[in-house]
């Protein structure tokens, strides 16, 4: 009796295995089985009309985006409409991953859990997605970005409402070109610039360093060096714009100091430098409804004394996506703790409920208030004394830093801006990115004047 008693024990383990493993497939197939079936590589759906996505896709105002009739996808009326929201709506293929009717076919489509592709049409009218940005304010970002290759992100930074977010090279998603492959014109037009793409910051970084000079100890503020033009860092030299002299932290960064933030880049530390780095979203990414961002990257391990100077000052080997810099300038504007962002407002489904996800990476304070209230300071002081509060907006109060990323291709520099607006009734964090732009101010600035101008506008009624 007991040899039978122990014979039995390893049946008994493996039928209680193979169950627990039953229940968990059954459980994932109900989570993701929409997921599963709405894969590019799910050849039913790529060779048919099985997934015909059905539903209606809108913007933040109710103007028609996508929607489906005669059993024909078709777009917005306005072409500058349809192609600034090409890589937020995507088009009828699933090149554009990270677009809407790429990662939503299936609620778009009406898929069913239990009949999958088979269900009957009357069940197979799909969800309707409400979207958080403003299809104006989307054109004026297409149109402020002309023939530059690049990247505009506006988000509300106490709601996490993404206003907009365009990318070229784009193109007319009714009229796709034929060449699209081949033509260099439309090289990584399948790519939303915003999200997955990651460049050298330039002196956008230096709000980085001067958090973690901050963090360290707020009396770094007052920390000054001497700029002659120039420094020499581990027998290299590092140069400036400008001779800018005697300088503390707050004429630095409006003077937008190289020999400054190196120096004090080199006196920080490399382990103060990346804890910092990693609290302001460096070396992880985001998610929010459904999509994930690429990673923005600040790896010191292995940099020279000179080469991790040159980090301080986003150089090196330093990586930034526009919207983890949005981001990071949302954190300045609320006190150190950032939001993350919000593209999808609401998904309704046939019958009235909803199918919003909230699978979102959480929020996280980025740094102290105090550090950011300092920052903020810094950042409004820069724009007065630098660029010009009018030169920004005709309508918003704005805080910002430039950059100049230098590139490794010989070719001229890209061009950053990033900041937020001190208004209450319209809350923005930014960032733009004008691929070899090659100056911030003449460049990126201009194209965020113009669409935080349209924002303005666009916000007013709400």
């Amino acid at each position: 009796m007991r040899k039978t008693r122990f014979r039995s024990f390893p049946v008994l383990m493996i039928t209680l295995a193979f169950f627990a493993g039953l229940i968990y497939f059954i459980i994932n197939l109900a989570i993701h089985s929409a997921e599963w079936a709405s894969m590019p590589y799910n050849g039913h759906l790529s060779d048919s009309d099985a997934m015909e996505m059905t539903g209606t896709i809108t913007d933040r105002n109710g103007v028609v985006l996508a929607k489906t009739e005669n059993g024909k996808r078709i777009y917005n009326q306005d072409e500058d409409i349809r192609r600034a929201c090409l890589h937020v709506i995507g088009d009828d293929s699933v090149n554009i991953s990270t677009a809407i009717q790429t990662l939503y076919r299936s609620e778009l489509s009406g898929y069913n859990f239990i009949l999958g592709l088979g269900a009957p049409d009357f069940l197979q009218k799909g969800a309707d997605i409400e979207l958080t940005i403003d299809s104006e304010v989307q054109k004026a970002a297409y149109r402020a970005l002309g023939d530059y290759r690049g990247a505009v992100i506006v988000y509300n930074y106490k709601t996490g409402e993404v206003i907009c977010m365009v990318s070229t090279p784009t193109y007319d998603p009714e009229n796709v070109p034929e060449d699209i492959d081949t033509n260099d014109e439309y090289e990584g037009a399948y790519i939303n610039r915003t999200i997955s793409a990651s460049y050298p910051p330039g002196s956008t970084f230096k709000l980085v360093t001067a958090s973690a000079a901050l963090e360290e100890d707020p009396d770094n503020e007052n920390r000054e060096y001497d700029c002659i033009g120039y420094t020499e860092i581990g027998g290299k030299t590092i140069n400036c714009y400008s001779v800018s002299g005697h300088i503390d932290m707050t004429g630095a960064l409006m003077n937008s100091c190289n020999a400054y933030f190196a120096e004090l880049t080199v006196d920080l530390g490399k382990d103060c430098m990346l804890k910092q780095a990693e609290k302001m979203g460096f070396n992880s990414s985001w998610k929010f409804d459904g999509i994930e961002t690429a990673k923005s990257s600040y790896d010191v391990s292995e940099a020279d004394e000179n080469a991790f100077a040159w980090s301080g000052v986003g150089q090196y080997t330093v990586l930034e996506s526009p919207i983890n810099m949005a981001i990071r300038s949302c954190a300045i504007a609320n006190g150190g703790k950032s939001v993350t962002p919000e593209l999808i407002m609401n998904i309704n489904t046939l019958f009235g409920g909803s199918l919003k996800q909230n699978d979102s990476s959480p929020s996280k304070t980025m740094m102290s208030k105090e550090t950011a209230d300092k920052l903020a300071d810094m950042m409004d002081y820069t724009v007065e004394n630098s660029y010009g509060k009018g030169y920004f907006s005709n309508y918003l109060d704005v805080c910002a830093k430039t950059g100049t990323a230098e590139v490794s291709d010989d070719g001229l520099a890209h061009a950053w801006v990033t900041g937020f607006t001190k208004d209450e009734d319209c809350p923005l964090a930014f960032a733009v990115i004008v691929e070899h732009g090659n100056s911030g101010y003449q460049a990126a600035i201009p194209v965020a004047g113009a669409v935080l101008d349209a924002a303005a506008e666009a916000l007013e009624g709400d």
